[in-house]
């Protein structure tokens, strides 16, 4: 499964991401945008928050598949 990735050391702090698809994105203690954990990732809305970030810091990154 394919998650949403924000490269904090580009991210410029605009929310654009939280507003968007806050379901996804949120703004963690520490002041970090951070990547929520969802059981499904909803796509058109984190391409939409890939497309809308200034700083171009968001992206699709694959899931290890756990190792049995």
């Amino acid at each position: 499964m394919r998650r949403p990735e924000v490269d904090l050391s580009h991210c410029v702090d605009c929310d654009g991401c939280v507003a968007l698809c806050p379901e996804v994105f949120a703004r963690n203690e520490a002041g970090y945008i951070e990547v929520l954990e969802c059981g499904e990732y909803p796509e058109a809305l984190v391409d939409e928050a890939i497309m809308m970030c200034p700083s171009d810091c968001i992206c699709w990154v694959e899931d290890e598949e756990p190792t049995s």
